[in-house]
Formats: C-alpha cells, structure tokens, sequence
C-alpha cells in the first residue's frame, strides 16, 4: 500500500514537483465579479495577476467542497494508497474542515489530514518534508507525527510592494492607505500558526533586500543544509537580487523558486517578495 500526498492549490507548488511525485493537486476556486475559474487549472499566475490589476473589487476565493474531496479521497483509495492530505490553514480557509467532513463521510482508517498552520511557501515547506518522508518508506503514522512537530518550525515572511490590496480586502483602512503609500511604507508580513500578521515596515521598496539579509542574520538561521523557498508576485529582478544576495553568503543547500499563487496574490499584490524554510 502506498501513501499519496493529496494538497490544495494554494500550496503553490511548482508543477515539476507536482508530476515527479504524483501529488494530487484540488483546486481552490477564484472568483471575480462576473466570472469564476478552478485556481492553477483554469487560471494561470499570469492570467491571475492580470485580472487582478484590471479589477475594480478584490476577488474571493471558494474552498474546496466536502463532495470533491470524497471523489478524490476515493479515487486514492480504491487504487489501493493511503491519503496524506496537506491543507491550507483552517484559520484562513475552510478547506481543511472540508476534507475532514469528506473523511468522515467515507469512514477510512487510511485518510491522514495536516492542517498546515500555513499557506503558500509554508504550505510547500511542509510538503517536501512529506516527500522525504514517504520515500523513506516510514509508516504513515510516523509520517503524520512527524509532520505536527515540524509544522510549528515553519518560517514564512513576505515585503509587499503596495498596500492597495490589503486596504481592498479590508485588512488597511483607506486612511492608513494613502498615508503608508504617501511615505512609501512596505509591510513586511508572517505567517504563523494560521494567523498573517505585520511583524516590520521598511520605507522604500529598495531596503526590502537589506531587510531580508538583515533578518537572516539577526536570527541566526542556519540555511546550509536546508532547502529555501523565494517566492514573488511579477517581481523577477528582485528575486533574482535577492538570491545572489543570499545564496552564497549563507551557503543554502537547495533554492526553490515560485511565482505566488492567487489566494495570497489577492492580499498581498503583484511586486510581493517572499523566503520561507522549516527551521529544523
């Protein structure tokens, strides 16, 4: 019996690693004002930031159903695999308690559910740990604990580039808006258990690299047997920047490189610059 690694579309996860471990990817669904698309499957990164900057309101996303999950945990199943499923942050979706229902409706002992605390390249983090377990042949219980114990060492932080979109979505007031952009203020956002929180702000989108670098060092993160995630938003020169600024002179092992996807695209808008790793 072999374990297949079930995820969501905002796990972000590039398309190579997607075939090479035969991981099944459910889509979100987005949502604009007249049209809806299956994330990753209907709607590219590039069609997505598109839309984005040509619509007037901010869209939605739509969580997985109970009912798509019992297909697709059945599917798995009835090929003879245990399911490992590994979803988005149940404060920040409910796709989560989604496949729980889904599991529950089934009634198998074989459907193992993660909510990752996390979402896009902590999500991802936490999938190639997944990966390195289950080719390791370890049980699927072992799997499971072992993954609860490295989810609480997962490290996300982003600089986003413009506040419009998180004023959109509600998370600014307009107020504070017009006056983080009149000073050109860039938040510098963290994801941690489940929450997306403002953890610095730099002035001017220049510094964002130096912040990084900066952070690094301040806290000590030894990278050099770890595989990083840099993720952007439309913000490829940066990115570029910031892995020649940081590759040698922390000696990472393995860089991992990923547009972001449309449920944290939405929020934090084109020009976002993002690291994440599991601090093990």
């Amino acid at each position: 019996m072999g374990i297949r690694i079930v995820v969501d579309s905002t796990s972000d996860l590039t398309d190579e690693i997607i075939e090479k471990y035969n991981i099944k990817m459910v889509p979100l669904t987005v949502n604009f004002e007249n049209e809806s698309f299956l994330d990753k499957v209907e709607l590219s990164t590039k069609e997505f930031f598109d839309k984005l900057e040509a619509a007037e309101k901010l869209p939605t996303t739509t969580l997985v159903s109970p009912g798509t999950f019992v297909e697709v945990f059945s599917e798995i199943l009835l090929e003879g695999d245990q399911v490992l499923g590994m979803f988005i942050a149940s404060e920040l979706s409910g796709t989560y308690d989604s496949a729980r229902m889904a599991k529950n409706m089934i009634g198998s002992e074989d459907i193992h559910l993660i909510d990752t605390k996390s979402v896009c390249l902590g999500s991802f983090a936490l999938v190639l740990e997944a990966i390195r377990l289950v080719e390791e042949k370890k049980p699927i219980e072992e799997i499971v604990n072992e993954l609860e114990a490295l989810k609480e060492k997962t490290v996300v932080v982003a600089a986003l580039d413009t506040l419009k979109y998180l004023e959109k979505g509600g998370r600014l007031s307009k107020g504070q808006a017009v006056i983080g952009s009149l000073l050109n203020i860039k938040p510098i956002i963290a994801v941690k258990d489940g929450k997306i929180s403002v953890i610095d702000k730099i002035r001017g989108r220049n510094k964002t690299i130096k912040w990084f670098d900066e952070w690094i060092e301040k806290n000590n993160f030894d990278l050099s047997d770890k595989t990083v995630l840099l993720f952007h938003g439309r913000a490829y020169e940066q990115l570029k920047v910031l892995r020649n600024t940081i590759e040698e002179k922390y000696n990472i092992k393995n860089i991992i490189e990923q547009e972001i996807g449309a449920v944290i695209g939405t929020h934090a808008g084109p020009g976002v610059l993002g690291i994440g790793f599991i601090n093990k």
